[in-house]
Parts: C-alpha cells; structure tokens; sequence
C-alpha cells in the first residue's frame, strides 16, 4: 500500500459520453487473445486522454491496466478465447479504482523477490512489484481472481 502522491486531477477538463452520475467509467469484456489484450489497452489510453489526466497519472494507470490485464489472460485464463477478462476504470474526484477480473483460479502470491540477482534478469515476476511502487493502494486476495489497484489524486 503506499500513501498520497500529491495534487493531482483525477477529473481534468474533457467530457465523455461514459458518464454515470458523480462517476466516470470504463467497462470491458475482453476475451483472453493477444488481440483483444491490445484492444484493451488501447481503450484505456485513450479514456485516459478523454478526461485529460495529467501524464504521470495517465502513465501509471495504463502501465499498471496493462500488466494486470495480461496477467489475467496469461496466468487467470491461461489464454482461453471463450474465457473473458473484465477491466474497470472508475473516476472519481480524488481516486481512480482500477479493477481486473478473469475467469481462473485465483492468485497464486510468491515470495519472489523480483530484484534478487537471479530473477533481475527474468522476462517476468516483477508484476506486483509494479503495483505496489505505482499504485497508491494495492488489493489482492490469495485464491481470489480480482486486482484492484486505488490511485489517489486531489483538486
């Protein structure tokens, strides 16, 4: 979990047609192909750009939507096409909720150390790494299929 990350506008100035009372969203259903993980994230970059989120921000919402929503492919739904991953972007006026769902088994938290010199190297395992020093609030549940990641932002 990590605390406040300075004064930030979660709401910026654009307007969007995805609107829900005091709230702001994305939504999708994605089946688990590299095409669609793509689509996926595409859709999250330019909801980002849409409400005009600052870069630094934008930057971590979108690195961290990308490397939960392959995860959820890769390791939740082993790359299963009829099998689908929900990614869910919610604005708030001081937060942003990312959440992520697939369709597997749950997570499988490791003890890995993903800065020893024997993983340093690796093309994986640094994922919760990630969420941990980007986020300001990180929720897993062991044996659970959802991440949800909270990024704090004030006006």
């Amino acid at each position: 979990m990590r605390g406040h990350r300075g004064d930030q506008d979660c709401e910026g100035n654009g307007m969007i047609e995805r609107i829900e009372q005091s709230d702001r969203r994305l939504e999708v259903r994605l089946s688990s192909t590299f095409a669609e993980l793509e689509r996926g994230v595409n859709l999250l970059q330019a909801f980002m750009a849409e409400i005009q989120a600052d870069d630094d921000l934008a930057y971590r919402v979108v690195l961290l939507g990308s490397e939960v929503l392959t995860n959820a492919m890769k390791h939740g739904n082993k790359w299963h096409a009829k099998k689908v991953a929900t990614m869910r972007l919610v604005v708030r006026k001081r937060t942003m909720e990312l959440v992520v769902t697939d369709e597997g088994g749950g997570l499988h938290l490791s003890d890995r150390d993903a800065l020893s010199e024997e993983n340093l190297l690796a093309d994986h395992g640094r994922g919760l790494l990630l969420m941990r020093e980007l986020a300001d609030e990180v929720y897993l549940e062991e044996g659970e299929n959802t991440v949800r990641l909270i990024f704090n932002c004030s006006v």
